[in-house]
């Protein structure tokens, strides 16, 4: 049905960066947000690395228990912290209407609270969506182990939950790029991903995805496909569309057993009908036939593209889990010296084998 839908000024996003590499995140969200609409709050047991966060709110969970020296990359820890400020993560959910998570998985915080919170939505009647990155083969099977389990764990309570294996960097951008350079890539994945979540739902649609659409998308059990195409030119639309659905850096999954799908087209100005209708059909062919297909259309003049097409799958079964391939020890690393601004950029597994930051950097 067309008809056109006022923005919901009343709804209000909750962006979540859990432990070191969702507050990453946050950094990157930060100074491009354009909603009101969306709150941004870091959680984290490190003190040091909230204070280099930029977010609307920061919370350091765990303060009795960690004194704020993080989580020690045991994720026991981090849910404990979780668990001790119960109370100050609830008031934030409650205040949100849609929940979307960033997180590191392998770790202490991110691993050990990310499904405490998850939990807490859920019981709170909250839709939440959750993007993991995963540790890279070459930090070894114990630490890959721990990332399944919480993933394990986060899927039993997310909506959702979408994920970027570390490898995965190296297999697309190739072991010569830098390594801060890697990690921005990754953060601009997940800040894309993101972005296209708000604008969907806050922005004015012709044919508008609002807050039920999406909440009943996500009531799908099992894995979710979530991506994001842009292109300049109607002509290109296609090949925004398989962007959007086969991210290299994304790990893939069965879209053919989806069960509930989101197509949001946003464009600067206006889409014919036939590419409108070759998109949905393009995507429509790929899902279970009975699944349920919901469409929208914005016209978003800020866009930075012409088009931009952001695709929501659930209800899928994934294609793999964690790439078992290991990094041969003689693989060419290229060595840089990170800037001051890039040392919360990177994960807290290579950080800590620098020294630590002098007094009076804090």
């Amino acid at each position: 049905m067309f008809q056109l839908i006022q923005q919901n000024d009343g709804l209000s996003i909750g962006v979540f960066g859990i432990g070191g590499c969702g507050c990453n995140t946050l950094n990157s969200i930060f100074e491009q947000r354009e909603s009101e609409q969306a709150h941004l709050y870091s959680v984290n047991t490190d003190k040091v690395v909230l204070e280099h966060t930029q977010s609307d709110e920061a919370v350091l969970i765990g303060a009795e228990l960690t004194h704020g020296y993080g989580a020690g990359a045991d994720p026991k820890v981090g849910l404990q912290a979780a668990e001790e400020s119960k109370e100050q993560l609830l008031t934030l959910i409650n205040g949100c209407d849609i929940i979307l998570c960033a997180t590191g998985l392998g770790g202490g915080t991110g691993t050990g609270a990310s499904p405490y919170i998850a939990q807490l939505a859920s019981e709170q009647g909250k839709s939440i969506i959750f993007v993991a990155t995963l540790p890279f083969s070459s930090e070894g099977q114990f630490r890959s182990n721990i990332a399944q389990a919480g993933l394990n764990e986060l899927k039993e309570h997310a909506n959702a939950v979408i994920t970027l294996p570390n490898d995965q960097l190296i297999e697309v951008l190739g072991n010569d790029i830098g390594l801060f350079d890697a990690f921005k890539h990754s953060n601009q994945i997940l800040h894309s991903l993101i972005k296209s979540l708000i604008d969907m739902l806050c922005f004015q649609g012709l044919i508008n995805v609002d807050l039920n659409d999406f909440a009943k998308i996500m009531d799908c059990q099992g894995d979710a496909v979530l991506g994001v195409g842009k292109c300049d030119e109607e002509s290109e639309l296609t090949t925004a569309l398989d962007e959007a659905l086969n991210n290299p850096l994304v790990n893939q999954v069965d879209m053919s057993s989806s069960t509930g799908v989101i197509i949001q087209v946003n464009c600067k100005d206006e889409i014919s009908l036939g590419s409108y209708n070759l998109i949905t059909d393009t995507v429509r062919q790929q899902v279970c036939p009975n699944a349920l297909v919901i469409c929208g259309v914005s016209k978003i003049e800020s866009l930075a593209t012409n088009y931009e097409l952001l695709v929501i799958a659930t209800g899928a079964s994934s294609k793999m889990i964690l790439d078992e391939t290991r990094i041969e020890s003689n693989s060419k690393v290229v060595a840089t010296k990170p800037k001051a601004s890039d040392i919360f950029d990177i994960p807290a597994f290579i950080r800590n084998q620098s020294a630590p930051p002098s007094k009076s950097a804090l």
